[in-house]
């Protein structure tokens, strides 16, 4: 499960999507290292045999989509 600020999902239709407008110095980077992460983690577990499902924040929303894609998935 990624925050879409946190995690700064790359979905220009997500709601949740916004930049820091103050102290640019210290979130840009920050943000960056968080993505940056995430892939490394994903691939990670790819190279290990696993499958990923990664879950967006706003997609919790609509929970009949999210259980479709969970079944999806898991099947």
């Amino acid at each position: 499960m990624h925050g879409c600020f946190w995690h700064f999902h790359g979905d220009p239709n997500c709601p949740d999507r916004r930049r820091p407008k103050s102290n640019l110095d210290y979130w840009e980077p920050k943000l960056a290292r968080n993505r940056n992460r995430d892939a490394g983690h994903i691939a990670a577990l790819e190279a290990g045999g696993w499958s990923v499902l990664v879950i967006w924040e706003c997609e919790t929303r609509d929970l009949a989509t999210l259980s479709a894609s969970l079944r999806a998935f898991l099947n």
